[in-house]
């Protein structure tokens, strides 16, 4: 089993408004996990959150980040101002924005790097689509998204995270089994290994996500490289989610005893 204490990131995409943001709050009260555990709501609801949430020990962290630090970039939030509200971390290069807003490896080495100058952790997204499962390139494409995206990152005395969401997974129900996930996950570790040095890559959380469920979290949590997960849709429960990060106590509890 991992000796790296579970991190559960709640991404709430495009879904939730003042209702949902007080029921995940009042859901966490009285309520103590030695877990890392960070929500991810819409930009206008960021400021909202940490507010509700400043004396807790959740993180709040945004879905994105712009490439630019500034300028005449309207609609943009750079790192530096998501740093400024209290932001922990940022999702970044997550396959919807892959998808339909045309990010590459290249925007995402920009943004981790500008993560990382202003001490966000910055979690970067990789993932195979089902083609490409099918085709048998799934290490292929998985090498390629993390050398580009990665390339020129100094780390030293930052925090950096790994997602690796399966495409294919996303949404349908239908999660990765823990064998197939952490044969994945093994595999990026040895590719962190390879950029960083073993030191460095053996503490690197690599997270999970996709189709993530109070019934399979324990289970792929339970894998040597599977470090936490990257919930979508069930986060949207504030009970559902707060099963999943009881499940990953559980989880942090058998690595401490």
């Amino acid at each position: 089993m991992s000796k790296r204490i579970p991190i559960v990131v709640a991404n709430w995409k495009l879904n939730g408004g003042i209702d949902l943001l007080c029921a995940s709050v009042a859901a966490f009260i009285g309520k103590h996990f030695s877990t890392k555990i960070a929500i991810c709501p819409p930009y206008i609801y960021m400021r909202d959150m940490l507010n509700f949430l400043q004396h807790s020990e959740i993180i709040v962290g945004s879905q994105n980040v712009s490439k630019f630090g500034s300028g005449a970039y309207t609609g943009e939030t750079s790192a530096q101002m998501l740093k400024d509200v209290g932001a922990g971390l940022c999702l970044i290069g997550h396959s919807e924005r892959r998808q339909m807003f045309n990010e590459n490896d290249g925007s995402c080495q920009i943004k981790v790097n500008q993560a990382l100058a202003s001490d966000l952790m910055p979690v970067l997204c990789i993932g195979e689509n089902a083609q490409q499962r099918e085709a048998g390139i799934t290490n292929d494409v998985l090498f390629r998204q993390m050398h580009d995206a990665l390339a020129d990152t100094d780390i030293t005395n930052k925090e950096i995270c790994i997602a690796y969401e399966p495409v294919w997974a996303i949404g349908t129900g239908q999660a990765a089994s823990p064998e197939d996930a952490q044969a994945v996950h093994g595999f990026i570790r040895q590719e962190l290994c390879v950029i960083y040095g073993v030191e460095r890559a053996e503490k690197i959380h690599i997270l999970y996500g996709g189709s993530v469920n109070k019934s399979n979290a324990r289970e792929l949590m339970n894998q040597e490289d599977i470090d936490g997960l990257l919930v979508g849709g069930a986060s949207l429960d504030p009970n559902h989610f707060i099963e999943i990060c009881k499940q990953a106590e559980i989880v942090a509890e058998e690595i401490e005893g």
